[in-house]
């Protein structure tokens, strides 16, 4: 890898804000459901071309897409592809565009849409200058990663810098899965290969999301940088059912106790619990219960995956649970609230 190292408040729930005019909905449009895991649509996903007029209808697509969900606004993050490809000026150049595209989609919506900011974080200097212009300038909500950048992921020391200036800002950071070296895109399993459209988004992603989770436990990140809030996808993907085994490892003479406590010095479970954590694909009873029983229910946010998943998938699946009212109403918006106080009600 080439690392190169060198608001105002929103009322949701008012008239106007469900299409043109009209009244405020019923349900969970009433609730002010607020999506942290929304992706650009069409071609506004590749920055529209220098399109304006197709970011803009694309834009006007996503808000009857949240109007028919019941859902109050999105947050816009870039999705798998969030690392870029190509040179380092190349790669700096498709997050500011993705930047630039979707704070077109806020001004033009200012009560439907967020921003979560790309970073090219194979570029150092140049994501501390990205951070900087989506605070400053777009006035956007945090800042969105994925869970690798060519050989690093997340907990690579290279990234200190980045990581010190996003406790500066006390930085919400929303993770997103996508191919790692590893294991994905020419590196698929063959049995990926040989049974599309089966791919890493299968199985791959949600290991990912617990290896860049792994490392920044181990390389001490979330520990040095407490100012940092991440939110993770998918419910975390695969970590909840991984932590009592690592934790298990206590018992055996290879590695023991005092090892786990030099690798893990505030304990393995207590840095989980200090993560966020959305439920797109991860809403079923096994997920959540196994979620639920990790992490306070104040650390699980609502997100849908959007335009790969209905905006109301999600929703449907929560549907589903015996949860209380006031749990329902927390992950809807009131969680999120609690990290951004401009999306109170």
């Amino acid at each position: 890898m080439s690392l190169a190292i060198g608001t105002t408040g929103v009322l949701l729930d008012a008239p106007g804000v469900f299409g043109q005019g009209a009244a405020p909905r019923t349900g969970a449009a009433a609730r002010g459901r607020v999506d942290v895991h929304f992706h650009l649509g069409g071609n506004a996903g590749f920055g529209g071309g220098g399109n304006t007029g197709a970011v803009s209808a694309a834009a006007r697509a996503s808000v009857e897409d949240l109007d028919r969900a019941g859902t109050a606004a999105g947050i816009i993050s870039s999705s798998s592809s969030g690392a870029g490809t190509g040179s380092l000026d190349q790669r700096n150049r498709q997050a500011r565009e993705f930047n630039d595209t979707a704070a077109k989609w806020v001004s033009d919506h200012p009560t439907r849409f967020g921003l979560w900011t790309r970073l090219p974080l194979t570029d150092v200097d140049a994501s501390l200058k990205e951070i900087a212009y989506g605070y400053d300038q777009l006035k956007a909500d945090g800042i969105g990663l994925v869970t690798s950048y060519e050989d690093a992921w997340l907990g690579d020391p290279r990234l200190k810098p980045v990581y010190e200036e996003l406790n500066r800002r006390k930085a919400v950071v929303y993770v997103h899965p996508n191919d790692a070296a590893c294991c994905g895109g020419p590196n698929l399993l063959s049995y990926e290969k040989q049974h599309p459209p089966v791919g890493g988004s299968w199985l791959e992603y949600p290991m990912n999301t617990a290896r860049t989770i792994f490392s920044l436990m181990l390389g001490g990140t979330i520990r040095q940088f407490p100012d940092i809030r991440f939110i993770f996808s998918h419910g975390g993907g695969v970590t909840p059912l991984l932590l009592s085994r690592i934790e298990n490892f206590a018992n055996w003479d290879s590695v023991g106790p005092s090892k786990l406590k030099e690798l893990f010095p505030d304990g393995l479970s207590n840095e989980f619990r200090k993560l966020y954590f959305e439920v797109a694909q991860a809403f079923s009873k096994v997920n959540m219960d196994a979620l639920m029983a990790l992490v306070p229910s104040s650390h699980i946010l609502y997100g849908s995956d959007y335009p790969v998943f209905p905006a109301d998938n999600s929703a449907k699946g929560l549907e589903k649970l015996d949860l209380p009212a006031n749990l329902r109403r927390a992950i809807d918006r009131d969680n999120l609230a609690a990290l951004l106080p401009k999306w109170k009600a």
